[in-house]
């Protein structure tokens, strides 16, 4: 132990803890026996949420082909379905695709760390424990950088809107 309280902290391999070959307490592999169950849910849930992300942007796709060839047709109404044709359902089609692969990372951190506790709860060895903890931190960090660049996109949002609608307002004023 330092007699510096401002020095900056340090161990020894005694005061780190038990080495990384020793078990696990029975308490932390019940706790995380009754946990894998439903991460494994949520992950299942994340790639049946990707697969339908993907089939939804197949079908934007086909339906504003579609939609384009029938607004082609001589006759046919003016801007029927001008949501879903030409470069709008292709935006949306491709917003769709990249949002169902974005899913796919984070399902296979929960699917990781599901099967890492299994593992686990198979050994009860201390190595298998950091190793499921690393699988959990990955799916934690993803989604917390996730949830940053959202937030800087709707901030964008926002100010983009501010100022078209100012740039708006201003051009009906004059």
């Amino acid at each position: 132990m330092q007699n510096d309280p401002y020095a900056s902290p340090s161990t020894t391999a005694q005061e780190a803890g038990p080495a990384l070959d020793s078990q696990v307490s029975q308490a932390v592999l019940q706790q995380l026996a009754g946990t894998k169950p439903w991460v494994r849910f949520m992950s299942v849930l994340m790639f049946f949420g990707a697969g339908m992300m993907l089939l939804l942007a197949v079908v934007i796709a086909l339906a504003g082909s579609q939609m384009s060839r029938l607004s082609a047709i001589p006759g046919a109404a003016p801007g029927a379905a001008p949501m879903l044709s030409g470069m709008m359902g292709t935006m949306i089609a491709i917003l769709y695709g990249v949002l169902s692969i974005v899913y796919i990372y984070p399902a296979l951190k929960l699917w990781n760390y599901a099967s890492r506790i299994g593992d686990l709860l198979m050994t009860g060895s201390q190595q298998d424990l950091v190793n499921a903890l690393g699988q959990q931190r990955s799916f934690w960090k993803f989604l917390g950088i996730l949830v940053l660049a959202m937030f800087v996109l709707y901030f964008v949002a926002v100010v983009a809107m501010v100022v078209f609608g100012g740039i708006a307002a201003l051009k009906m004023h004059r």
